[in-house]
């Protein structure tokens, strides 16, 4: 069994390291332009919900209930999100027509899906209501990780599985071209004990057998080092896990000023609430002494 493989990587280790290069480019562009789209669409979302509770503290807007205000809040920045096209959703569920399969899909489509970013938020509000900061790292991690818009490519392939196979392959590429170059030389080293030193002319075939081997182990490690190069630029100059990272701390920081604004803002709401009716009762506690022509009442007043 080892002989065999021996022999089948001993032939084809380079068209395999090609055919891998091939497909590491395609899921490379594909992971790298989804994530600058997520960032796109996520950094939108983010300034309006941003915008929306600054506008709501400077008009010292009251509410009581948390969850209808979350709704009601995260209801109003769906609707300031564009109407527009700005994603091709692709996949099982799209819509077929005619002329493409391709279903475009508008920016608040897109977040407040079924399982878009609005949706599990809302899914967290008893987060919400807790007076307790939150782990905000971990609640952005859960409400991400739940939307199939930033999990998965065309809702079917993990794109952190990807990106963690995509870190991986330069230095798989390196120990595929060592290995290349040790089955190389494993093959050429029988060659030489069948060489006749004394008759070399007899020995030109054997001698060819041992500089094919040769050049093969030397032809493998110089993909391998060839491919590993392109990857590692490619890695570097357009970074998918530092793209989705800013990405990431764009969610987390408006979570955080969400979490904020429905603890401080409900908590003086409450107080200006109770203030208000005890202020209410008070005078209507007084308006009834007074019918009543109360003289001490009146000395009072």
């Amino acid at each position: 069994m080892i002989e065999l493989l021996l022999v089948f990587f001993g032939e084809y280790l380079i068209e395999c390291m090609t055919f891998m290069i091939t497909i590491a480019l395609v899921f490379r562009w594909i992971s790298f332009t989804h994530s600058k789209r997520d960032e796109g669409y996520f950094s939108h979302f983010t300034r309006e919900l941003s915008s929306t509770i600054d506008e709501d503290k400077a008009r010292s807007t009251i509410f009581s209930d948390i969850d209808d205000y979350l709704e009601d809040l995260l209801g109003r920045v769906n609707q300031k999100l564009p109407e527009r096209n700005l994603r091709k959703e692709m996949g099982g569920g799209r819509r077929k027509t005619d002329t493409s399969n391709r279903r475009s899909v508008s920016l608040n489509e897109y977040m407040g899906s079924k399982h878009g970013l609005i949706s599990n938020i809302q899914n967290e509000s008893s987060v919400f209501k807790t007076s307790v900061p939150p782990e905000f790292s971990e609640l952005t991690e859960r409400i991400l990780n739940d939307d199939e818009n930033w999990s998965k490519m065309f809702g079917i392939i993990p794109i952190d599985g990807v990106t963690r196979m995509l870190s991986v392959l330069p230095t798989l590429f390196i120990i595929l071209g060592v290995f290349g170059t040790f089955i190389g030389i494993s093959m050429a080293l029988p060659e030489i004990a069948k060489m006749d030193f004394n008759n070399l002319e007899a020995s030109g075939k054997t001698l060819s057998l041992f500089v094919l081997n040769v050049t093969f182990a030397m032809k493998t490690s110089i993909a391998g080092i060839f491919f590993s190069i392109i990857l590692t630029l490619l890695n570097t100059l357009f970074p998918v896990d530092a793209t989705r990272e800013r990405t990431f701390e764009k969610v987390e920081n408006v979570l955080q000023a969400l979490w904020y604004h429905l603890q401080t803002d409900s908590k003086t709401n409450t107080q200006e609430e109770e203030t208000r009716l005890m202020r209410e009762t008070m005078q209507a506690i007084l308006k009834e002494l007074q019918s009543k022509d109360n003289p001490k009442v009146k000395k009072a007043a």
